[in-house]
């Protein structure tokens, strides 16, 4: 898989990425906002990385990496991951990338090839609601509150997709072929 934002490449995740990506989940305020927020060992970052490898090559359904074209760096991931009866949409930034955009940007070209490109339905987002960032991000992407829940003590609530994609994406997809259009 690979997308191009004005700012980003978003891409198949590769074997050569697990070094940047460790480094990133190895940072106690990246994980805050995940599961039991403790940091992850680089063996556990490996194999999430191996894990996301493994599902785009049967599927196509995966997180991919998410890198500045400016610097090359990976800077996390956006994607998707099949769960029981849904399709979990996601994100992780290192804590230098964040306040920047790129999590919308990514976010906003990710979804739009899932729907368009993998014709995927059923598209949900969970979140701690402490986690303010991705509750702006879910906003701009036009997700409907759905479900709260608790996970680990903390509160969390679910978003699930709006038929049709909103502007935001429609705005998005004008942009991708502008760029196209001037290679």
């Amino acid at each position: 898989m690979y997308l191009e934002t004005p700012r980003l490449v978003i891409r198949s995740f590769a074997i050569s990425d697990i070094p940047q990506y460790a480094k990133i989940v190895s940072d106690p305020r990246v994980t805050r906002d995940l599961a039991d927020g403790l940091p992850h060992r680089y063996k556990e970052a490996e194999n999430y990385i191996r894990d996301c490898m493994r599902r785009d090559e049967a599927t196509g359904v995966a997180r991919y990496a998410v890198v500045r074209k400016s610097e090359g760096d990976l800077i996390g991931f956006c994607g998707f991951k099949e769960l029981d009866d849904y399709i979990d949409f996601g994100w992780r930034y290192a804590q230098h990338a964040w306040s920047q955009g790129y999590g919308t940007e990514a976010a906003l070209a990710v979804l739009d090839y899932g729907v368009r490109a993998l014709r995927l339905r059923n598209i949900t987002v969970t979140t701690f609601t402490a986690n303010v960032a991705s509750l702006r991000i879910i906003r701009k992407l036009g997700f409907s509150r759905a479900l709260e829940g608790e996970h680990h003590g903390r509160r969390t609530v679910r978003y699930d997709q709006q038929e049709p994609p909103n502007n935001a994406l429609q705005r998005t997809r004008q942009r991708r072929r502008a760029v196209e259009r001037g290679r």
